[in-house]
């Protein structure tokens, strides 16, 4: 029986924490590429995401003197990001209401995100655009919930912990999240095999 491999993450938090700034540096070098994807897959390609994952590390710092290992580092940073992302997706909603009912307001203009508009553009399935924007019409507890299993490679207590849900929930979320991927995606995938 091998010991488990000791999480990096909460290594270098620890020594941050003690005074050691370099530590930092080596927490934002191993965990910017995966929370910018993480951020990208939940909100899409919206302008805002490398200002989120600069917000989550800024976070990080601040968080220094409070931090404490209770299980995998990358549960408690995604759960920061998470929480970027969601404020950001509420944010964006709200904006979006109001500019809806302020006529002549800028940023009303509704973006092609038609599931056959890649297929149109480039006369074939581009399947990680596709995926992506059927990502984008899912709610975005089930969105993130895909994303940390399937992209991050979490499982359900972790996942839970990111969420703020209980494994069964997140379960069910999963679940919900792949069946309306797959009708939506299903129609192509006909069409593809035509």
């Amino acid at each position: 029986m091998s010991r488990a491999q000791p999480d990096p993450g909460v290594a270098w938090m620890l020594a941050f924490q003690a005074g050691d700034d370099l530590a930092f540096d080596k927490v934002v070098e191993e965990y910017q590429g995966p929370v910018v994807g993480m951020l990208r897959k939940i909100l899409g390609p919206h302008s805002m995401v490398e200002d989120l994952a600069q917000e989550t590390f800024i976070r990080v710092w601040r968080a220094r003197d409070r931090y404490r290992p209770r299980g995998r580092f990358t549960t408690w940073l995604y759960r920061i990001s998470f929480n970027l992302a969601l404020n950001r997706i509420r944010d964006d909603k709200r904006q979006a209401v109001l500019s809806i009912q302020e006529p002549g307001s800028p940023g009303g203009e509704i973006p092609d995100t038609a599931p056959d508009a890649p297929v149109k553009a480039l006369g074939r399935v581009d399947w990680g655009i596709i995926l992506d924007r059927a990502l984008a019409t899912l709610p975005e507890n089930q969105r993130a919930a895909l994303v940390l299993q399937h992209y991050e490679d979490l499982d359900l207590p972790a996942i839970g912990e990111v969420l703020g849900i209980g494994p069964k929930a997140v379960k069910s979320l999963l679940h919900r999240g792949r069946e309306k991927l797959r009708e939506q995606l299903a129609p192509l995938r006909n069409r593809e095999n035509d």
